[in-house]
């Protein structure tokens, strides 16, 4: 059995970039930038008020005279001489020879004129250039695009980002015992839970399921579910169910049948021993292990890896450290267990709660879980207060 970080390496190999594309702001969102954004110009590109009040030149309390009013958006040719003032806005361009704006609460105008209460030693201007310069690198290749980083392109007057394409999934959920979520299953079926996780899971992680299919342990069904969506349409073949060694774990058979090469088929892991990797030019399958929380395991452990490495060209698995919580010790087992944990706080300090589960199909205490910590093959109980190391599930855009 490999290792996850085996698993993982394995994968890097495996796995190429994705093709990128052109896309408008609105749908770029969750999308991995292909080349960074460089400013096309100075920002703010003029000098520019930070408070509605007067811009002024020179020191002092006053009197000013007044001798231009500028809106935002306006433009003023004139500039200020010493002891000269100009009635200015939050976002005015000020005019040349402005030292200082004197917000208007310290202000007391009359006429054409206007005298201060006091002056502190704030400026209240915006510099030309003094967020970036033109040309300097904004938001650098490989980041994912949230709503922060679309602000900035459209700030810089960039509306289509050059994106990685979303990784384009076909899902085929298998087993004569599942029936659709809308079924009232009979004595011995169950309803296909699986589906909507996958379809849930890819989306967290920037791809997109084109289909989904579901079929029996029928080795010709499995075949035709897949043949039935034209090749050029999807990037990932996600087999759920089928990966284990039974009479009816098809998923490995159908692999081969389909062209694919396997590169691993059991991993050191906790749930999720039996997962299957292949892949056949630049397309990559898995096959997972039909338990739901086998999946969620899988997906956050290893399957992402390969997600990341089509739109990123690498996987980064950062872990956080933190001492467990709770009042219970966390047993070792003989394969390395990532266990579903909620992250808290006991006092001030921030804690990684674990979760209950009683085997792999049970989803029942992980109802907002948003980490896993990593428990070692040869770690034989972790206690409460002690430090683990544990994967972040939802920080991130995705």
């Amino acid at each position: 059995m490999l290792t996850i970080s085996e698993a993982r390496a394995l994968i890097a190999e495996q796995v190429h970039l994705i093709a990128p594309e052109r896309v408008p702001l609105a749908a770029a969102r969750g999308r991995v930038l292909r080349e960074g954004l460089v400013a096309g110009e100075d920002i703010p590109a003029f000098d520019r008020s930070a408070m509605d009040g007067y811009a002024v030149n020179g020191e002092g309390t006053g009197p000013f005279p007044i001798v231009a009013d500028i809106p935002a958006g306006c433009i003023s040719a004139r500039v200020l001489a010493v002891g000269e003032s100009a009635r200015v806005f939050t976002g005015s361009a000020l005019p040349a020879g402005t030292t200082h704006v004197v917000v208007q609460e310290l202000a007391r105008r009359d006429g054409d004129s206007v005298s201060f209460s006091k002056r502190d030693a704030a400026t209240n201007i915006r510099r030309r250039g003094e967020d970036a310069r033109e040309g300097s690198v904004l938001i650098e290749r490989g980041a994912r695009l949230g709503p922060t980083e679309l602000s900035l392109f459209a700030q810089n007057g960039n509306t289509s980002p050059l994106v990685s394409q979303r990784p384009r999934i076909l899902h085929v959920a298998t087993g004569s015992e599942i029936v659709p979520p809308d079924f009232a299953p009979q004595p011995g079926q169950i309803r296909d839970s699986n589906s909507i996780l996958v379809a849930a899971l890819a989306a967290e992680s920037g791809a997109e399921v084109i289909a989904q299919q579901r079929t029996g342990d029928d080795f010709a069904a499995l075949l035709d579910a897949v043949k039935s969506v034209p090749v050029e349409k999807w990037d990932v073949l996600l087999l759920s169910g089928g990966a284990s060694v039974g009479d009816h774990d098809l998923g490995l058979k159908a692999l081969e049948a389909l062209g694919f090469t396997a590169h691993f088929q059991q991993l050191n892991l906790r749930p999720g021993k039996p997962l299957i990797f292949a892949t056949r030019d630049r397309q990559i399958a898995f096959v997972i292990p039909g338990n739901p929380l086998s999946h969620v395991i899988c997906w956050h452990v290893v399957i992402r890896a390969a997600l990341d490495m089509l739109t990123n060209g690498s996987a980064e698995f950062c872990l956080v450290s933190a001492p467990l919580g709770g009042a219970l010790p966390l047993r070792g087992h003989p394969r390395e267990t990532w266990w579903p944990a909620r992250m808290s706080c006991e006092g001030d300090a921030p804690v990684f709660l674990p979760l209950k589960w009683q085997s792999s199909g049970d989803l029942t205490g992980l109802v907002g879980f948003d980490a896993l910590i990593r428990v070692p093959s040869d770690s034989p109980q972790i206690e409460p207060g002690e430090n683990v190391s544990a994967r972040l599930i939802r920080c991130s855009v995705a």
